[in-house]
């Protein structure tokens, strides 16, 4: 039998929208692992914010952090990283000053540093259980790359800050908009699909063996690549389309329904 790679987004697919864990996905996580596959988490955040669900989870397989820029154990030296240059960050913070939203950057997998609250992240810290530092000199004084930037702002001003993010650098960035606050911002060739197939490689499974789950834009080409991408059942109509495989919702926990999937397909195999 051939082993079977699961990478599984955390906000809205593994996670519910307030960020707790619930004890049907656990369990599912379970499952999956006792047929052999090696489950991993590929998420837009940081490792700062992914650890603890790594830890309650009990996994042990390397995490993919910062929508794939940033792949490997906590604590060791990553399997692979690629960020924004310091140029490149101080671009986009000169593009992005002076709007309504929050600028955030990562100077490593652990730090995450905002250039103002807003009153749409004051929960954050809470939410996110991490510290965020609250540098407000970020234009002037950043220094070094960024593993990744992101914007947040009210959802009725993201559309137009997408668009003057477009019209100021085409297509030099990769930019999507993760959730309905927020925009990513990472070099153009770096989607979850550049780190899971790092990772697959790394691990040694073939594309047509990777499994791979999410909810949102920034999972799509995950999805696409995967040899099994499948998408939960709250995703836009864009999104459900590319699937292989379609969960129930969020609401519905529908991660619970992947261990019979890959069954059958073992099964069949």
């Amino acid at each position: 039998m051939r082993p079977s790679l699961v990478a599984l987004d955390l906000d809205g697919t593994l996670l519910t929208t307030d960020c707790r864990l619930p004890m049907g996905h656990a369990l599912a996580v379970q499952a999956l692992r006792r047929m052999g596959a090696t489950v991993v988490i590929a998420t837009g955040r940081p490792l700062l914010t992914t650890r603890w669900v790594q830890r309650d989870l009990g996994l042990d397989a390397p995490l993919i952090c910062f929508n794939g820029g940033w792949v490997g154990h906590p604590d060791r030296t990553p399997i692979a990283a690629h960020g924004l240059a310091e140029g490149e960050v101080h671009e986009v913070i000169a593009v992005l000053a002076g709007g309504s939203g929050a600028i955030c950057c990562y100077p490593d997998a652990d730090t995450w540093i905002m250039d103002r609250e807003i009153a749409h992240t004051r929960y954050w810290r809470d939410l996110y259980q991490a510290p965020i530092a609250i540098h407000d000199d970020l234009r002037s004084a950043w220094r070094g790359p960024s593993l990744k930037m992101m914007y947040v702002v009210e959802p009725a001003h993201l559309p137009a800050t997408q668009q003057r993010l477009a019209e100021r650098f085409g297509e030099r960035f990769h930019v999507v908009a993760s959730q309905d606050d927020r925009l990513e911002i990472m070099p153009r060739c770096i989607t979850k699909a550049w780190g899971l197939r790092h990772l697959a490689e790394h691990l040694g499974i073939a594309r047509e063996d990777v499994w791979a789950v999410g909810d949102a834009e920034n999972d799509r080409e995950m999805v696409q690549w995967a040899g099994h991408g499948c998408i939960m059942g709250q995703a836009s109509d864009s999104l459900r389309s590319l699937a292989r495989h379609i969960l129930p919702g969020i609401d519905a926990r529908g991660l619970c329904a992947l261990p019979g999937l890959l069954a059958r397909h073992l099964a069949d195999g």
